[in-house]
């Protein structure tokens, strides 16, 4: 008898916030982290310098592990949080 195996699904979502200022890439980013099931990643696209401390702080208030803080084009960056 072979034995299953599971593997655990990954989903993954993103936001992409590019050409907003803040507070709305925070924002954005905490009404999405709210809506999202328990385990999921959000990957937050923005080109605003200031989202990239401002929207891991906000996500570690709500309770989400930030993954990284990913420069993926010049001026360009990937937020990745784990809900």
């Amino acid at each position: 008898m072979s034995e299953a195996v599971l593997d655990e699904v990954r989903r993954v979502y993103v936001l992409d916030l590019r050409g907003y200022v803040c507070p709305y890439p925070q924002l954005a980013t905490v009404r999405a982290m709210r809506k999202l099931p328990k385990g999921s990643v959000l990957e937050v696209i923005t080109d605003n310098p200031p989202s990239c401390e401002n929207v891991p702080a906000v996500a570690r208030r709500e309770g989400g592990l930030v993954e990284g803080v990913y420069e993926v084009e010049r001026g360009v960056w990937k937020i990745v949080i784990r809900v």
